[in-house]
């Protein structure tokens, strides 16, 4: 007797509830469903991070952490829900998942500036061409303790006095690439 391998889907409100997430920014969980049993089998944790050009989707599931990038597109959360199911199945992405070149759209700089503001703690070393051991340092506030502050050092020596990052994560992202871009066009202009 041949038995068929296991068939996981997102659930139904999963689909749905998703449909919605893919335009914000955040962490969202949904269900994953055995398509024999129609039992819950597993929970999938989506990142979404949208970017100036695309989104970011960090996929956690069963162990393992998966990054997508999208382009703006409006199939974007059928598309998504297609990366996931393939995880979930262990199968390789469909043909037009991703894009050529799609990941190109959002910078590594770009992407690990919203990694600090999503995480708000921790030490990042900053892909800037021409500029290195350039280091953005992120540790909870000591005068509030529900804001981050961060900090520029560069090859170990501090730049900057601590500055406190916006709540909102727009606008904390726009802070952070404000002075990165600022700092570089001085290190350049002062070499």
């Amino acid at each position: 007797m041949q038995t068929l391998p296991l068939q996981h889907h997102l659930s139904l409100a999963s689909s749905r509830a998703l449909a919605h997430q893919v335009v914000l920014n955040g962490t969202f969980d949904h269900d994953l469903i055995d398509g024999v049993t129609g039992a819950v089998c597993g929970l999938v944790r989506v990142v979404v991070e949208q970017c100036q050009k695309g989104l970011i989707a960090r996929v956690e599931l069963s162990g393992s952490v998966n990054t997508i990038t999208f382009a703006r597109r409006p199939d974007n959360s059928m598309r998504l829900t297609r990366f996931i199911e393939s995880l979930a199945n262990g199968v390789d992405l469909p043909i037009d998942l991703p894009e050529v070149d799609e990941f190109l759209l959002v910078s590594e700089l770009e992407s690990m500036l919203r990694c600090a503001v999503r995480e708000r703690r921790g030490t990042y070393y900053l892909p800037v061409d021409g500029v290195e051991g350039l280091a953005l340092l992120l540790r909870q506030s000591a005068c509030d303790p529900k804001r981050a502050a961060f900090r520029f050092e560069l090859a170990g020596g501090g730049l900057t006095m601590p500055v406190l990052l916006p709540s909102d994560r727009t606008l904390a992202y726009e802070l952070l690439n404000g002075c990165v871009q600022e700092f570089v066009a001085n290190y350049r202009t002062a070499a």
